[in-house]
């Protein structure tokens, strides 16, 4: 896909996603390898909203290109694209059940197999911090 057809599949993404409960308002946040970065959700959209030309370009280094500002989550967008090069997308959801589990410091076993699929016996709930701080990228990485 090329750079704009990937705002425009990130956009309906978004939106499918919100239409799932899966994200509320503005929470949560998706991205996608793109080049020598990430396109990137904006911060404080709320999917209904969303256009594929609001979606910001961040590259490896950091800078951002765009209309807008990049989620405050870009942090850690980039440092798990910069750390594992097989992963393409990210989707970094706030269902109710998520959140619950992230609450309770719960791992989800893989009960199902495409959760095996992933690998490991768990799927690994990330320590709190603060959003957009470097201490939550570290804990992404770590879970």
């Amino acid at each position: 896909m090329n750079e704009q057809e990937l705002r425009t599949e990130l956009v309906r993404i978004t939106q499918e996603l919100n239409a799932q409960g899966l994200s509320h308002g503005t929470s949560g946040n998706q991205s996608v390898r793109c080049g020598a970065g990430f396109l990137i959700t904006p911060s404080g959209f709320g999917a209904a909203e969303l256009k594929a030309d609001d979606i910001v370009f961040v590259a490896l280094s950091g800078e951002a290109r765009g209309r807008w500002q990049p989620s405050s989550e870009w942090l850690f967008h980039r440092d798990i694209y910069a750390q594992r090069v097989e992963f393409n997308a990210i989707i970094h959801a706030h269902s109710n059940a998520a959140t619950a589990l992230a609450c309770l410091r719960r791992d989800i076993p893989p009960f199902h197999y495409m959760l095996a699929l992933l690998g490991g016996d768990r799927l690994r709930c990330a320590d709190y911090a603060t959003f957009g701080t470097q201490a939550l990228s570290d804990n992404a990485l770590i879970a």
